[in-house]
């Protein structure tokens, strides 16, 4: 007998370093490390207890002790994790940092049992029977171990037998059982010991019987139900990873997965999953984009089908922003050229239309005045005639030159017809506001002319004019109407050109 256990004790640790080789030559994904660490947990705990059975000592026995505990503390904790993330449930940091804290006190007052009396209350070694052993009374942390584990193993089982009663794919179902059963074999045989349901367990810790065969079983779980459904996790892998939100819930509404984007988009997609759905929805059904923290996302929705079976929804998020700030920016760039006069740089008509609307609605809310200015070039006949009209061109482009050095800050310049210029701008104060705009066109005027040395001089007649905004109908076009009687009758004086 002794020779057998032997033989499955060194048994269970190669089948435990095969079984982790075998999860490393696999795909990983956030099951892996949960799986990975149970596994090695378990060979810790039974290349420990194997030290314990060729033991000699009382000294020898507590320091394999040790070690062995190194793994098994973990053990039912690691399995509790890979459970809740097989079934695709979140556990909040903290309750896993509080059972990670706990596991640590666990293991602690084992390290240090010989100067307490936490996990046993007394010992005694004893080398009669099949194996040597390590007889002791119970104390308060080991009496915690035992209950925390079976809280593990109950939880657990929820967890599996309620997404099993969930699942509707086949093969997910058969994955799902597949591990329920394997974790059912180690519970039995962790039952056995407990209770000290057969003679063998004074001598012999049969949960190790429940390793073996469950590795068998879970062997043969990955390789005749792909256990960690390496197409699954290679399809999950990519989603992951996709830049695109991924969203995807069963017929009754309830979300099934999301992948990081998604989630990266919205945190408290798992605990607000309807309220986002709703939104989602409604905004597919107008038509319109949905903006989540400054982006703008297009969201899509398809049928999840199977055969002639709707199984769900599944929704895609497609980041859209930079597109959408492209489109802007162009259509922002396309209205500017539609209202810009392409020879002078000035606005044309269009755009006196457009901004004169907002500068009279800011001059009434504001309670400011009105600058408004037509200007007409004067002589651009006799230039036509003379120089031609490319050099008519070029005297139109001098001309508007010498109406932009007279713009105040925030005025605006508009070409609103052949030879014909409009300036608008607000002011605060009336004072001496139209001798200081004469000043300054006659000065502008007389500077260009001078730096320009053409044969004909540039020269222009204008009509300013102040007024404070009323709110009235026809106020913009009764002043404009107003400037064009006073350009005219300077221009009666001016528009004589000696050369």
């Amino acid at each position: 007998m002794r020779s057998v256990l032997l033989a499955v004790q060194y048994a269970s640790i190669f089948g435990l370093l095969l079984e982790i080789w075998v999860i490393f030559r696999r795909l990983k994904n956030t099951l892996l490390p949960y799986l990975f660490l149970s596994c090695f947990a378990i060979l810790i705990n039974n290349v420990g207890y194997l030290f314990q059975l060729l033991s000699t000592t009382e000294e020898s026995y507590i320091t394999a002790l040790k070690f062995s505990y190194c793994g098994r503390t973990w053990i039912t904790l690691s399995l509790f994790l890979f459970t809740a993330e097989f079934c695709k449930i979140k556990l909040p940091q903290a309750v896993k940092t509080l059972m990670v804290a706990a596991n640590i006190g666990i293991f602690v007052s084992i390290l240090t049992l010989q100067q307490n009396n936490l996990y046993y209350t007394w010992r005694k070694f004893s080398a009669d029977g099949l194996f040597p052993k390590l007889l002791h009374g119970t104390g308060i942390v080991y009496n915690f171990y035992m209950a925390l584990q079976m809280v593990y193993i109950v939880v657990g089982f929820s967890m599996l037998f309620r997404a099993w009663g969930k699942e509707k794919n086949a093969a997910t179902k058969k994955r799902l059982m597949a591990v329920i059963v394997a974790f059912l074999i180690e519970c039995v045989f962790f039952a056995i010991k407990m209770l000290n349901l057969v003679p063998l367990v004074d001598d012999y810790d049969v949960t190790v019987f429940g390793y073996v065969i469950s590795i068998v079983f879970m062997f043969i779980a990955f390789f005749r139900y792909d256990l960690l459904g390496a197409k699954e996790i290679a399809k999950d892998y990519m989603l992951d990873r996709l830049p695109e939100a991924i969203i995807a819930v069963d017929a009754e509404g309830n979300l099934q997965y999301c992948n990081r984007t998604a989630l990266e988009i919205c945190p408290d997609l798992e605990s607000g999953c309807q309220a986002f759905l709703r939104q989602l929805q409604d905004a597919i059904s107008k038509g319109d984009n949905i903006t989540i923290n400054k982006r703008i996302y297009a969201p899509e929705e398809n049928n999840l089908l199977k055969g002639r079976e709707n199984l769900g929804k599944l929704y895609s998020l497609i980041d859209a922003t930079e597109r959408y700030e492209s489109f802007n920016e162009e259509k922002k760039i396309l209205q500017k050229e539609l209202r810009l006069d392409p020879m002078t740089g000035l606005y044309n008509r269009a755009g006196m239309e457009y901004f004169s609307e907002k500068l009279l609605t800011e001059a009434k809310q504001k309670n400011l005045s009105l600058f408004l200015c037509i200007c007409d070039m004067n002589g651009l006949k006799y230039i036509n005639d003379n120089y031609g009209h490319e050099e008519g061109d070029r005297a139109l482009k001098i001309l508007s030159q010498i109406i932009k050095d007279t713009l105040e800050e925030g005025d605006m310049a508009f070409r609103i017809g052949g030879d014909e210029f409009l300036i608008l701008g607000l002011r605060s104060s009336p004072f001496r506001v139209l001798d200081i705009f004469c000043a300054k066109i006659e000065s502008a005027k007389k500077a260009r002319n001078q730096a320009t040395g053409l044969p004909y001089k540039i020269d222009l007649s204008y009509g300013p004019l102040l007024k404070k905004i009323q709110g009235t109908a026809n106020e913009l076009s009764d002043m404009m109407r107003q400037s064009d009687t006073l350009m005219y009758e300077m221009k009666k004086t001016r528009d004589k050109h000696i050369r």
